[in-house]
Order: structure tokens, then sequence, then C-alpha cells
């Protein structure tokens, strides 16, 4: 998996430096320094929670409950066992419903938290449990901080650009209502809101954006070859073909969320898509594909 490693470290590096190089050129055309730099020590700052506790946010966010032993013993169990195998410690776990059961991790002021479905056990079972989890901790250490990185740097290329070819030497006046509007929408996550900006921007953003999430891709790949040596690539095919059947189906995730089959996915889903389809990491595996799984007779659950 070296080779996947160094294509999401490529495309790390590089959208940061076409961000520095651009900033440098919207300093370059008279924005004031001071304006401009504080504006990317905002980003910056933002980013760095955004590793070291966007787990606790988001786990908040979504009402996650603190993991009970005594409820799910053979979770416990399970959780255990690839923490022994893999050599890690015991990251905290909480419960947190989610659209499609599945499990995510994060962290909280530094310290790993890893957020599980309560129905997962009952698609997946104990071993899919293991394989699950061991995927998660294929993350820790590997690819947060640069799922971090790369979280703004779309806006921030996108505002460059608009700065570039909009309000450069426009004026102080025009500058400065500019750049307040289009931060203005820079953190609001509407479909609408993004297409102005993706215009705004002649279409940068969502290129950077499409880079970020490939690396994002790469990233899941590279999880998923770690649970593969943790447990065996079967036992993780199996259980991300049960947690794809469950999520079959009408989806009301935004265009990153867990759509799992490649029949499902539109192009610009693909492009934008956080994770790959279940049929292409089963591949990366080297596994077949059940013969219960089918995208169109979801398994349902008992």
């Amino acid at each position: 998996m070296s080779s996947v490693v160094v294509r999401a470290w490529g495309i790390t590096l590089g959208l940061l430096t076409a961000t520095l190089l651009a900033v440098a050129a919207v300093v370059r055309t008279g924005a004031p320094l001071p304006i401009v730099g504080f504006g990317f020590l905002v980003f910056v700052v933002i980013a760095y929670l955004s590793y070291r506790s966007g787990g606790r946010y988001e786990f908040e966010h979504e009402h996650a409950e603190p993991f009970d032993p005594n409820e799910f013993p053979d979770v416990q169990r399970a959780i255990l066992d690839v923490c022994e195998r893999a050599g890690r410690p015991l990251p905290r776990i909480v419960v947190m419903e989610m659209d499609a059961p599945g499990a995510v991790v994060g962290y909280d002021d530094g310290e790993p938290v890893v957020a599980l479905d309560p129905l997962l056990p009952q698609i997946v079972g104990r071993a899919g449990i293991e394989a699950l989890f061991a995927h998660e901790l294929g993350h820790l250490g590997n690819d947060i901080h640069t799922d971090a990185v790369r979280a703004y740097i779309p806006q921030i290329l996108g505002f460059c650009t608009f700065w570039l070819v909009f309000l450069a030497g426009r004026g102080p006046f025009v500058a400065a209502v500019g750049s307040l509007l289009f931060s203005a929408v820079t953190f609001i996550d509407d479909r609408r809101i993004r297409r102005i900006r993706y215009v705004c921007s002649l279409g940068i953003e969502p290129l950077a954006l499409a880079l970020s999430r490939y690396a994002n891709r790469l990233e899941e790949y590279r999880a998923d070859a770690y649970a593969a040596h943790v447990v065996d690539p079967e036992t993780l095919a199996a259980a991300l073909y049960r947690v794809a059947a469950i999520a079959t189906g009408d989806n009301t995730e935004d265009i990153a969320g867990p759509i799992p089959w490649n029949a499902d996915r539109s192009f610009r889903f693909a492009v934008f898509a956080t994770h790959p389809s279940m049929e292409n990491r089963v591949a990366r595996l080297d596994c077949e594909i059940p013969t219960w799984a089918s995208p169109y007779r979801p398994r349902q659950v008992a």
C-alpha cells in the first residue's frame, strides 16, 4: 500500500503548496498582509481544532452516549481482542446512531474515540465488529491529521481565485465588501450556497475538493489494508458488504455520504465521495463478492 500513501501525501502537500502560493499571490495584488495573515491563521486554528477534537464535536452533535460493556459484552470482547492483536491501547468507545450503521473514529482533546452504531453488532456480528474496529484503528496516527490539513483548503483556494479575478485592483471598498460576502458563506454547508461559491471560484474550489476527496478514498484503502492484517481480508469484506446492504435504498445523505454501490453512484457522487464503493474496496482486498450480497436485495435486520 506504499503507493497509496505516496499518492495521498502527494495530493495533500500539492494542495497545501497551491494554497500558500495562492495566498502569496493575493498579498502581491495589494491585499493587506495583516488581514490576510489573520484570515489564514483562523483557518489553521480551525483545522488544528478539527484534528485534535473534531471527533468530540461530531459525536456531541449526534448525541453519542457512553459505551456500556454490560450492554454489549460481545462488542467489548471483540474490541479488546483487536487492540491486543494490533498492539494498540484501548480507545474510548461511544455509542451513536448513524444514518448507515457503522463505525467512526476521531479525537477528543488528542485522545482517540471510536463511535459505534448500536445496531452494528446485530448486522455484522462479533467478527464483523472486529474487522470494522480494526479499520478505524487504521486511521489513528495515519491520516486524521491529513484530513484536517485538507479540510478547508478548497475554500481558501476558492476565495483566492475570487479575489484575483473579481476583487484585485477594484479599490478597497469593493475588495472589503466582496471579501466579507465570500467569507460569510465559507462555512455554510448548504448545497445552493456551495454552488454559488463554486461559480465565484471559477470551478477551483470543487476541483480542489475533488482532489481532497480522492485522497480521502485512498486513505480508506489504507485503513482497509491495515484491518486486513489485523483480522483477515475475507472477514473485513463480509462486514463491509453487510453494512452496504443495510445502507442500500433511499439515502438522505449529502454527496459524501454512504451510498455504497457502484450502480447507485452518479459520476458526480463518485468524484466527491469520501469513501470508495464497496465493490472497489473488496476488490482491493482480493476477495469475491459474497453470494448473498446485492445492491438491489438488501439484507434485512431481523
